[in-house]
């Protein structure tokens, strides 16, 4: 599941990416706020909905889940951090590496559009096809039509950390 946002200028940005398991909602549930996200599906997904009395009520009575839920909301709070702190001290290269990288760890398959790695890495689709095309000179990935396999894994690793 992919959650996104729209920005001022109209542009798509991709915040994070929920795999199997994952929770979508909380934060705006929590906040008493409404959500402003989008959650798109990018693989075939089951969701469950929990209703707010019923969630309440089970942390109410149960602190292990309400221990176990804070402690899902503050990973997912680091993650956004670095990802806010990589947005502004890295170049393009480095967060198109690093969006490689992510998407390769915690998502099976190899078939992103060049879009939405633009919208992971803060980007422009022209910028990931650039950088994707100078990855695949290096040697580090193999490109055929959607689908990018990273060949060398500690040479992505590399990129991601140079800028």
């Amino acid at each position: 599941m992919k959650i996104e946002s729209t920005s001022a200028q109209g542009n798509n940005l991709t915040l994070r990416m929920v795999g199997p398991g994952g929770a979508i909602g909380y934060r705006s549930l929590f906040a008493d706020e409404p959500y402003k996200a989008t959650a798109v599906a990018v693989e075939d997904s089951q969701l469950c909905f929990i209703p707010k009395n019923l969630l309440f009520d089970i942390l109410r009575k149960h602190p292990e889940v309400t221990l176990n839920i804070l402690c899902h909301v503050s990973k997912d709070l680091g993650q956004a951090e670095t990802k806010w702190v990589d947005q502004i001290e890295k170049g393009a290269a480095g967060r198109v590496a690093e969006a490689l990288l992510f998407l390769s760890d915690h998502f099976d398959h190899d078939h992103w559009t060049r879009k939405e790695i633009a919208q992971w890495a803060g980007t422009t689709t022209e910028t990931v096809i650039r950088t994707l095309a100078q990855f695949e000179k290096m040697g580090l990935i193999d490109q055929l039509d959607r689908h990018i396999h990273i060949l060398n894994r500690s040479g992505i690793k590399e990129q991601s950390e140079a800028e």
